[in-house]
């Protein structure tokens, strides 16, 4: 009989490596094999990671605050970008507006790590993430195109980054479910995105960042593609989701009255400037400039430039007409160039309660566009095109002259320079 020789010792384990044979069970967090082991994309202890069972909507207690301080984006020569600084608070809902080209969609693409920030910092909650790569700041986005896998269905869609992470297929099949409903897709969760209409596929997206449950939502204008009825009811289910999820949320958008009736606080850019900050009603009440006052509000403020006096009467430029200012705008602003702005609904056709911040002025009716509740009149001051915005009981006849009444309590002053409203 051979006496076989002792089998080697075994090998010993490299610090930092996987140990072979039964799987080592470390402590929790802190990967497969104990202190020192390796936890790989989607591994926890013991294997792959599984996210605990929620019922669906459900938000882990994560503060999320986002802060944006002295952010540049510069592309060659050219600024897109310029020292914007944002604090959006956590669970707050906070919308980028403005025109095209104005930086928003580049801000927000920045706070999602798809564009390099030239200088300044960027934190999610306590974390720098200038170097942290999209995937692994806890962001769910949804763009303007749709970024679907055509070969996949809608259910497929919407649960694909869920089954990355190993959710269990019970919650994957709740979450979507739920946000199906929520967007409107129940009856087509069977069906692959070439056979859906536009808005369809852009409400898959918005599902699909719906059932993540991330730590922010970033919106790039995702309601451009649907028609205005379905805008209107995406609006009020977004906002709805966004108040009973608690998450951070950042919303793109060029239209102003998706910024109004969503956001807590609305930031207003401008070639790369943020302009205002601020919540809707103040922003649209205390406009801080000529841009933010023409910007916000449908139908647009009035403008007028002119002139102001020593005994601060304000002067159209034509000097057709004039409207005392004095008690209305502080008393230290000087003579000079300025702006006068007044809004549509601040503009009256009649004055019978005696109301003393009431002026009246005399005009010719052009064009009266009746709208149901309130009606539109079109008529000129010196040249210079205007829109009141009246009670049908009130309305004057076209091409008849008319009495109608400026609030001055209401009215607005611009430097004319500058454009800063001299009411700070």
């Amino acid at each position: 009989m051979i006496n076989k020789p002792p089998p080697p010792p075994p090998r010993p384990t490299p610090p930092g490596a996987r140990p072979r044979g039964p799987r080592a069970r470390g402590a929790p967090g802190t990967g497969a094999g104990g202190p020192g082991g390796r936890e790989g994309p989607g591994q926890g202890p013991g294997g792959p990671r599984q996210e605990p069972a929620a019922p669906p909507g459900a938000r882990r207690n994560i503060m999320a605050e986002v802060i944006v301080k002295n952010i540049i984006k510069r592309y060659g020569t050219t600024e897109a970008v310029s020292d914007v600084s944002l604090h959006v608070r956590d669970k707050e809902f906070v919308v980028l507006v403005g025109p095209s080209g104005c930086g928003k969609s580049t801000t927000l693409r920045m706070i999602a790590g798809l564009e390099d920030i030239t200088s300044g910092e960027l934190y999610i909650g306590d974390r720098l993430v200038n170097d942290i790569a999209p995937k692994d700041r806890d962001i769910a986005m949804v763009f303007q195109n749709y970024a679907l896998y055509p070969h996949m269905t809608v259910f497929q869609n919407m649960g694909f980054g869920l089954r990355l992470k190993k959710v269990p297929k019970k919650e994957i099949i709740e979450r979507v479910e739920a946000a199906a409903e929520i967007v409107g897709l129940t009856p087509y969760l069977k069906r692959k995105p070439g056979t859906l209409s536009g808005g369809q596929r852009q409400r898959v997206a918005l599902g699909r960042a719906i059932v993540r449950n991330p730590k922010v939502f970033l919106f790039d204008e995702p309601l451009s593609n649907l028609d205005a009825k379905l805008r209107v009811q995406m609006r009020m289910e977004i906002s709805k989701l966004q108040r009973k999820l608690g998450v951070t949320t950042i919303y793109v958008t060029h239209d102003q009255i998706e910024a109004m009736s969503m956001a807590d606080r609305i930031a207003v850019m401008k070639d790369g400037v943020l302009q205002q900050f601020d919540t809707p009603m103040n922003t649209y009440d205390h406009p801080a400039n000529l841009f933010v006052a023409g910007f916000i509000g449908s139908p647009a403020m009035n403008l007028i430039p002119g002139k102001l006096d020593e005994s601060k009467t304000f002067r159209d430029a034509s000097g057709s007409f004039s409207l005392d200012v004095s008690g209305y705008i502080p008393a230290s602003t000087s003579p000079g160039d300025y702006v006068l702005g007044i809004r549509p609904e601040n503009i009256h056709g009649d004055n019978n309660l005696n109301i003393p911040s009431y002026q009246p002025m005399q005009i010719l009716a052009d064009i009266l566009e009746p709208m149901g509740s309130d009606s539109y009149l079109y008529f000129k001051i010196g040249g210079i095109s205007m829109i009141a915005r009246l009670r049908p009981e009130t309305s004057p006849t076209e091409q008849q002259p008319a009495t109608l009444f400026i609030d001055r309590s209401k009215l607005h002053l611009f430097h004319a320079d500058s454009g800063a409203n001299v009411k700070g």
